[in-house]
């Protein structure tokens, strides 16, 4: 699947659920993921803490503000 949804997910916990989502997706070459953060400016600030490890990118889905595209490649 290529979507994680974190709603209801503590922020304390996400980057660990985020981690191993972008890893194995990286692992298996996929181009590019959605992370679902829900309107939580915190939420997407985590979401794009963990990418930068990876090296990915993100950006709001047009005319969908609580859901992200994650470039991989």
């Amino acid at each position: 699947m290529k979507e994680l949804d974190l709603h209801g997910t503590k922020h304390a916990d996400a980057f660990r659920k985020i981690d191993q989502f972008i890893g194995y997706h990286i692992q298996r070459g996929t181009g590019e993921v959605y992370v679902v953060t829900g309107y939580s400016p915190e939420m997407k600030k985590i979401v794009n803490e963990v990418l930068k490890d990876y090296g990915a990118t993100s950006k709001d889905e047009f005319g969908n503000d609580g859901k992200l595209i994650v470039s991989l490649t």
